[in-house]
């Protein structure tokens, strides 16, 4: 029954397929990704999911300050009908902001072969968002240093 394996695979070795990507400019060594969600808000799950071969995380949403609420979905009514369908309301990080960016920094510097991308949600002012946008290129900058 040994021979069943082609002969690349009884001598111990075997080829792997590149899954590197190069998707608008940015690079990681495969296309699985985690999604802006709760598995990618902290540093420590997004080290753990690098350890575990995943190619990149988009953080999750970071901003300024929100009440956590302890019911995650909300359900949509329309037309006397009930329960047309389901939101997730967690949409942001209830995390403080530096502790986010000093994370990001540290897992940048950690796997610089990653893609870590982060998703921000601020009110609709150009200068929160230029405040913003400046705080989340700081650790990526430090991090290639």
């Amino acid at each position: 029954m040994e021979n069943w394996r082609p002969a690349q695979f009884r001598k111990g070795w075997w080829a792997v397929a590149d899954l590197s990507i190069n998707f608008a400019g940015i690079r990681s060594p495969n296309p699985f990704w985690l999604a802006s969600a709760p598995p990618a808000n902290s540093g420590m799950q997004v080290h753990r999911a690098f350890e575990a071969g995943w190619g990149g995380a988009v953080w999750k949403t970071i901003g300024a300050p929100v009440l956590n609420v302890s019911n995650r979905y909300g359900a949509w009514h329309f037309g006397g009908q009930k329960m047309l369908a389901i939101n997730n309301v967690e949409l942001i990080s209830d995390r403080p902001i530096e502790i986010n960016l000093r994370e990001i920094a540290e897992v940048k510097r950690a796997w610089p072969d990653r893609a870590v991308i982060v998703s921000a949600m601020v009110e609709s002012k150009p200068e929160v968002w230029h405040d913003i946008i400046r705080r989340i290129q700081i650790p990526a900058r430090m991090a290639s240093n």
